[in-house]
């Protein structure tokens, strides 16, 4: 069985749909091979400017852009 996570009700129900989850569950939509679950608000988050350069902590115009080689995200 795959899980499928989505950010709210509305858009599990609509990836339920698709992926053919057609059983509705306390919580998760089930079927076809899948479970389809929800959060209520993102999962994930783009790393704050320190994340990547500690001294881009403290904004400082010498320091702009701030534009890191590759965006990365975090869990909340």
């Amino acid at each position: 069985m795959k899980v499928c996570i989505a950010e709210k009700p509305s858009v599990a129900r609509e990836i339920a749909t698709v992926l053919g989850a057609n059983t509705k569950r306390d919580g998760y939509y089930e079927g076809n091979g899948y479970a389809v679950t929800y959060t209520f608000g993102h999962l994930c988050t783009l790393f704050e400017p320190n994340d990547y350069k500690s001294y881009w902590k403290s904004w400082d115009l010498n320091n702009l852009p701030m534009l890191p080689d590759k965006f990365e995200t975090k869990v909340v």
